[in-house]
């Protein structure tokens, strides 16, 4: 074939296309749905999951944790962390960092800015060069050096519109003088690149354990480079090797533990990537719906150019020529269907970025891009061979030469009926399972809406106030601050109660042990969530109290230490004894120094990762006899929570001008966002499985139509014999369910199997939920039903003495 050839069946199929421009049109718009929604889910996938992170050769970055059996994913301590850099010798590079906050003063109204620690080698090994000044040396990297920052771009930029002369300026930052030595370029990934200031992590050793606490796990992680021709695989063996070593080196620290290594762009993506696979999976269901649809078209349509293709076969074309033009009209039909859904997935995506959560990780790389046109592009011409191969195939074979002799009456829908009844059947049992994937999502999305997370969360409005060392040194005074904010919050007209907590649900853990009761061999003590709290943080939380008391004014430095469990700790320590009066110790036996909490209270249990999640036990201890700076306050209100926040922010400022708020958000809009991904995965799932059900049943329509169609004079000669109408439609009617319950009968067993895969994605709902498979399966039955019914009620109404004419 020559490119005159392919021309000339690029221009006749194009007249052909133009001449029906009904089929055309409902062709194309049932394909740009198809195109559209997969170019627009692939471009989240695209820009998620396949896009090499912005570094060079980021392929051989490694993400690495510690590992315990009560914390699998474990911030690594400053000594391990230093033996796994000086131990390996796999990597190339290996860093670490931790996010910490910092208070902006002496440049106007002082300001929280987000920040990191990092070791000296992070850039190099990120293969990232700032654009101004210079990064961290090793010699800045120690403690009792000049403390130096380098600036995130988007801070530079905001802050200080970009001058070139900030190089050498003087920061103070949490009360400590820094010399700003260079701006880090923004093209960093999403997490990285939202901090605005990095300090030198080891400058402040000291401060996060050292030598001297090596089971101290102050939210450090760590990030190598593998050397070259060396294998992910080879680099996590030798990591577990040396954690291995260090376990036995350090077992009152290190026992039962090991440390977990993987790619970095894994590391980052975590577990979103079975939630995108499931939508790629359920648009790609859709588009084959969509080709069975104009499968189904094209051939109902090849019935009536019949004598055109006689002739042409006639006049000498072979069935090669012929499959050749009738695909090229589907790959025109394809590609025509992919530039409406290209621009139809353009507008999606906007929208879609519009309300994916802000936390999803490198959601800020997702976009429209040349890789989302070429994968659009591509899939426009898969598409046209997919949906028009077999019916070229089928349409070639047809015996054109009897049919130009018998002067195309009937012969060729008789001969393909089958194929098309076989497509419906493939598109009901794609549809269903489809259903029944979305029928399940949107079941746990419910299940997650109406379970209890712990807490009442209407009316209650959230801030964090950092509290500097610098400025409050020591436990006393951060624990009388704390005491100023909320007396003057509790004064805030409309304020029913207010609290302080550190953290606000979850996210601190310690190993623990229980006074009278074993030591647990080292490595296999329990853990709890710790939080630090006031006195009326449970009122203003919502949560009840089962026993004992709340702590009060007099739970103090210098007093007897006490503490609060939850029900969950007593159910697994004391499922038969009153707790009350029990002591245990934070920290297990590392720490023989670490002071004895007698319990005095047992309040309900908090999901604090959120409903669907899983959470460890809690104990809840005094801020003021054990502050620890960064405090969230809790105020409830039975009015509007986010009309407080100038109220909030003007007592802080009155019990110190220069410490900033931030993060401030009402507790329903932090459970909100808790669900956000899976109210995204169900909302889109349901919009898919929505699509998929019109689509099949419009195939069915279609299909049922043309058979009536077909049968139009045999229905006239029943009905000339004494038929009733109730027969015909009875006649018609079981044609179409015998195809739709062959259909959900496949689905079924389909869906099963799909069911299985997207276990892990449920919540309190069985991967066979009896609802859903019962009423999903009705359902697509009714709207098929429907689809059969309209081309029924017209078969019924089929003149005798017109159909006995029909031709």
């Amino acid at each position: 074939m020559n490119l005159g050839t392919l021309w000339q069946d690029v221009k006749y199929g194009f007249r052909m296309l133009a001449k029906n421009p009904s089929f055309s049109l409902v062709a194309v718009l049932t394909l740009a749905l198809g195109i559209g929604a997969n170019s627009a889910i692939f471009s989240v996938i695209n820009g998620i999951l396949l896009r090499p992170l912005p570094y060079a050769q980021s392929e051989r970055l490694m993400f690495f944790t510690e590992w315990s059996e009560q914390v699998p994913e474990m911030s690594f301590s400053v000594e391990n962390f230093k033996d796994l850099r000086d131990q390996n010798t796999s990597f190339e590079n290996m860093v670490a960092f931790r996010s910490v906050n910092f208070i902006l003063t002496g440049e106007g109204e002082p300001e929280r800015v987000s920040g990191r620690q990092a070791t000296s080698g992070l850039f190099p090994t990120l293969r990232v060069q700032p654009i101004l000044g210079r990064a961290f040396t090793p010699d800045e990297d120690k403690p009792g050096t000049e403390r130096v920052v380098l600036l995130g771009e988007g801070f530079w930029t905001r802050r200080f519109a970009r001058d070139s002369g900030v190089l050498g300026k003087k920061l103070t930052l949490s009360g400590q003088i820094y010399t700003v030595i260079g701006v880090l370029t923004g093209n960093l990934h999403g997490t990285l690149r939202r901090f605005e200031v990095w300090t030198p992590l080891l400058h402040e050793e000291t401060d996060l354990g050292g030598p001297q606490n090596r089971g101290n796990h102050p939210g450090i992680y760590v990030v190598g480079r593998l050397k070259p021709g060396v294998s992910p695989q080879q680099g996590r063996a030798e990591v577990i090797a040396i954690a291995k070593r260090l376990a036995e080196q350090y077992p009152n620290s290190n026992a039962r533990q090991s440390m977990t290594a993987q790619p970095l762009r894994d590391a980052i993506v975590g577990d979103l990537r079975w939630a995108l696979l499931v939508l790629i999976g359920a648009v790609g269901f859709v588009l084959l719906i969509a080709c069975a649809n104009v499968a189904n078209l094209q051939l109902g349509r090849a019935a009536g150019r019949q004598k055109e293709l006689s002739v042409r076969t006639a006049l000498g074309a072979s069935r090669g020529r012929l499959m050749r033009q009738l695909l090229t009209e589907s790959v025109l039909l394809s590609v025509i269907g992919g530039v409406v859904g290209f621009l139809m997935a353009y507008g999606g995506v906007g929208a879609l970025l519009a309300t994916l959560p802000r936390t999803i990780p490198r959601v800020e790389e997702v976009r429209m891009d040349v890789t989302v046109l070429g994968f659009t592009a591509l899939l426009a011409i898969l598409t046209g061979l997919l949906f028009g191969i077999v019916p070229a195939w089928r349409i070639s074979r047809t015996n054109l030469s009897e049919t130009l002799k018998e002067g195309g009456r009937g012969t060729f829908g008789s001969r393909h009926h089958r194929l098309r009844n076989a497509l419906v059947v493939s598109e009901i049992s794609l549809a269903l399972v489809l259903l029944v994937g979305a029928g399940l999502m949107l079941r746990s999305f419910f299940r997650v809406l109406q379970a209890a997370p712990g807490y009442d969360p209407n009316g209650v409005l959230t801030v964090s106030v950092p509290v500097p060392a610098a400025k409050f040194p020591d436990e006393t005074r951060q624990a009388a601050f704390q005491q100023r904010v909320l007396e003057n919050i509790k004064a805030i007209p409309g304020v029913t109660f207010a609290g302080g907590t550190t953290p606000l649900l979850g996210g601190w853990q310690t190993s623990f042990s229980i006074e009278g009761k074993p030591e647990p061999p080292p490595g296999q003590q329990p853990s709890t969530d710790i939080s630090r709290i006031s006195p009326d943080y449970f009122r203003a939380m919502g949560l009840r109290l089962i026993k004992g008391r709340v702590f009060n004014e007099h739970d103090i430095a210098g007093a007897p230490r006490v503490c609060i469990v939850d029900e969950t700790f007593v159910q697994t320590y004391w499922p038969n004894e009153d707790p009350l009066g029990h002591k245990i110790k934070l920290g297990g036996g590392r720490d023989p120094k670490a002071p004895l909490l007698e319990i005095v209270g047992v309040v309900n249990h908090v999901k604090n990762y959120g409903v669907d999640q899983e959470s460890r036990v809690e104990t809840y201890l005094p801020y003021a006899q054990s502050p620890v700076g960064t405090f969230s306050l809790v105020v409830r209100t039975p009015g509007d929570p986010g009309s407080l926040t100038s109220a909030v922010r003007k007592a802080v400022i009155a019990a110190d001008a220069d410490v900033p708020i931030f993060a401030v958000q009402t507790l329903e809009e932090i459970v909100s966002q808790n669900t956000a991904q899976r109210r995204l995965a169900a909302l889109l799932l349901g919009i898919f499985a929505g699509l998929a059900l019109l689509l099949a049943a419009v195939g069915v329509y279609g299909v049922m139509s043309y058979a009536v169609s077909q049968r139009t004079q045999e229905i006239g000669i029943r009905m000339a014999l004494g038929a009733e109408r109730k027969q015909i439609l009875r006649m018609v009617m079981g044609q179409g369910a015998l195809m739709v319950l062959c259909g959900v009968g496949i689905g079924l067993g389909a869906a099963f199997g799909l069911a299985q895969l997207i276990r892990s994605l449920l919540f309190q709902v069985s991967a066979t939920d009896p609802p859903t498979f019962s009423v999903v399966p009705l359902v697509l039955l009714g709207a098929a039903l429907v689809a059969c019914y309209v081309p029924a009620r017209r078969a019924t109404r089929v003149d005798p003495m017109v159909a006995l004419r029909y031709e």
